[in-house]
């Protein structure tokens, strides 16, 4: 199968935008693979990004944390959340046991303001 690629978040958390959410509907097919793919550039100093992750079996009716996110910079075990605290791009895999139908990630800016800020993009890549 083809591998699918979504950008669900392009914005950039600042004093005016401190938070934002993407969301992914699979529409009743739970895919076999998904990874993120994370850019983050930031301008400025002192500010973090926190990324997060939830799932749902049910479009999105019930959301449920994901604990289980397997990163690149060195953590043998699966984190719950990811902290970026300089420009880098990162890939995040996940490793979805149960059925997905629907996926939400979300940016949250940490100490954000209109000189520390962080332009983000979040891709979805997944396969069937």
């Amino acid at each position: 199968m083809p591998v699918r690629i979504a950008q669900i978040i392009d914005a950039t958390l600042d004093d005016t935008l401190g938070s934002i959410a993407g969301t992914w509907d699979f529409n009743g097919v739970s895919p076999k693979r998904v990874s993120l793919y994370v850019a983050v550039a930031e301008s400025g100093s002192g500010a973090t990004v926190t990324l997060t992750v939830e799932l749902s079996p049910d479009d999105g009716q019930t959301l449920i944390s994901y604990d289980k996110l397997l990163t690149h910079d060195g953590n043998d075990a699966p984190q719950a959340s990811e902290i970026y605290t300089q420009t880098e791009d990162d890939v995040l895999s996940l490793s979805p046991e149960d059925v997905l139908d629907y996926i939400k990630v979300t940016l949250t800016g940490n100490s954000v303001t209109g000189a520390n800020y962080y332009a983000c993009d979040v891709w979805l890549c997944y396969s069937y």
